[in-house]
């Protein structure tokens, strides 16, 4: 314990004692991008997280590095290409996070013509995606025989469809993505700490934030020890995705911009249930959108949707379950049911809503453009709002330009050129399936495991403080497999415990902290479970 206190408090005391050029203010892939790009530029930097690294969309997100094939259709032709030349400076930088995957297209079968037409369209698309910058991944897209892709995703039912395409895009564990950032931020010199809020109200001044965070005599539950202290800074970069629109609200923008989030659930099943070899677009029936099969070690998951969340709560309900299960199971052999879904989780897309006068709003929010948008505000602080996680890169490098300017320098962007390591290489351990540590009895309870070993390295080396952060983001049991999350975790908290040395009251929050974000993600359903906060 002393080794992870002492790394915690120098962090604090740095927060505490530097002077530094910006502060990034939000832990996800956003904020983990603006803060490599300023300090691989030369900027004194550093970064707080109110909660946990990734906990919020950073973690929620489809997991997809891609150009975004549906957004060819929209018109967004530069946006497509800028995601696909990210995707592979991705692929290329981060080999053993990022990694090529293929998915396929099977095209429904119609009467009168009309499944042809379809595939005309699609071929129309899927060669715009190539010369837009698809061909970059090495491979064109193909014809794809209805056969091999049964052999492939063995519960798709084929006579549903006339044909099909095969194209490749990227893939990548988006919490582990954000730890990498973070952890190559730090070995340039920044400072990077969770469990640090910025108070409310302190962003009109960008000299001083007033911010609480997790003592240093306890490195426990950070709920229950905190202080106060002030963050000296020349600057201040606002990432914090759906929760900017309050800073937005305070700095007198709303007028011209605001945040629109949209809910995106995903669910998952055991590989028993449906399993895939290549990922799939499937198309839903009675509307003009898809939903993708995706492979992820013992599990495959499906997914999305893309609804208005407004002001209400972020939660799965039965609905999206629901939504997701009927579109799905129109294009299978079989019927899945809500009880064969495993895990599931939820996100907020922070997607941009301009407000222009001459144009109506969109309808849906899948009609909102994923574009990013820098804006600063009269107090000098930066936002960085919208955007996607294949793009973090460049909307990074466009904060940092627009702190160029506010500060008078011309710094010149490296990042593309920076090499990001998977920070679990070095943690020994029995890790399979996309970093889940699991045994080979998928599908039976008490099949997952977690060692001390490891445990006490996503501490000590992944800022892990909560049963949370194990369980959901430093290893994904707690949104792939609901029933062995609640198995493994009593456990898992037990070694926790025992590394932090957590008083009974601390195992409790913490315990208590798990279960709202398990139910948040994925409500219990059957009525034989037992109450998880017994």
């Amino acid at each position: 314990m002393a080794r992870i206190c002492d790394a915690r408090a120098q962090s604090l005391e740095r927060l505490k004692t530097q002077d530094f050029d910006v502060v990034v203010i939000g832990g996800g892939i956003t904020g983990a991008g603006a803060l490599l790009e300023a300090a691989s530029r030369g900027y004194r930097a550093a970064l707080i997280e109110a909660s946990d690294f990734a906990s919020g969309t950073s973690s929620a997100s489809s997991k997809l590095i891609h150009g975004g094939l549906r957004y060819l259709a929209q018109g967004e032709i530069r946006l497509v290409y800028q995601n696909l030349a990210e995707r592979t400076q991705l692929l290329r930088n981060a080999p053993g996070l990022v990694s090529r995957i293929p998915l396929v297209i099977p095209i429904p079968r119609h009467r009168f013509g009309i499944g042809s037409m379809t595939r005309l369209s699609y071929s129309a698309a899927l060669w715009g995606y190539d010369l837009t910058g698809g061909m970059r991944i090495g491979q064109l897209h193909s014809s794809l025989a209805l056969s091999d892709v049964k052999s492939m995703f063995a519960h798709l039912d084929t006579s549903r469809f006339s044909s099909s395409f095969l194209y490749h895009d990227g893939w990548a564990d988006d919490a582990r993505l954000v730890l990498a950032v973070i952890e190559l931020a730090r070995s340039l010199g920044a400072v990077a700490l969770n469990y640090v809020e910025a108070q409310a109200g302190v962003l009109s001044s960008s000299s001083k934030i007033k911010a609480i965070g997790a003592s240093s005599k306890n490195c426990g539950d950070p709920t229950l020890f905190r202080a106060g202290f002030e963050i000296s800074t020349k600057s201040v970069i606002n990432a914090t995705g759906v929760g900017a629109q309050k800073f937005l609200e305070e700095a007198g923008l709303c007028d011209s911009i605001s945040i629109r989030p949209a809910k995106g659930v995903h669910i998952a099943f055991r590989n028993e249930t449906l399993a895939t070899r290549v990922g799939a677009v499937l198309p839903v029936p009675g509307e003009k959108r898809t939903i993708f099969v995706l492979p992820w070690g013992q599990h495959s998951y499906v997914g999305t949707t893309d609804t208005d969340l407004g002001s209400g709560a972020l939660s799965t309900e039965v609905a999206d379950l629901n939504y997701l299960l009927e579109a799905l199971n129109s294009s299978l052999d079989t019927e899945l049911t809500l009880n064969d879904i495993s895990g599931a989780w939820v996100g907020a897309r922070p997607l941009v809503d301009g407000h222009n006068p001459n144009s109506s709003l969109p309808i849906r929010t899948g009609d909102l453009s994923r574009r990013h948008r820098i804006i600063t505000s009269k107090s000098g602080v930066i936002f960085v709002i919208g955007g996607k996680l294949t793009t973090f890169r460049r909307m990074a490098q466009d904060a940092i330009d627009a702190l160029d300017s506010q500060m008078g320098r011309k710094t010149k962007s490296i990042s593309a050129s920076l090499a990001i390591q998977d920070p679990y290489l070095k943690m020994q351990r029995d890790f399979s399936g996309g970093g889940i540590a699991t045994n080979q009895g998928a599908g039976l309870k008490n099949t997952w495991r977690i060692s001390t070993s490891e445990i006490n390295y996503m501490v000590e080396h992944l800022d892990a403080l909560e049963l949370s952060d194990i369980l959901m983001r430093r290893t994904r049991v707690g949104i792939l497999d609901r029933a062995d999350a609640i198995d493994v975790s009593k456990d898992a908290l037990a070694i926790l415990a025992k590394t932090l040395r957590l008083t009974s009251h601390e195992q409790e929050s913490t315990l208590e902290k798990f279960h709202r974000q398990l139910d948040q993600n994925f409500p219990p359903l059957l009525t034989d479970e037992p109450n998880i906060g017994e």
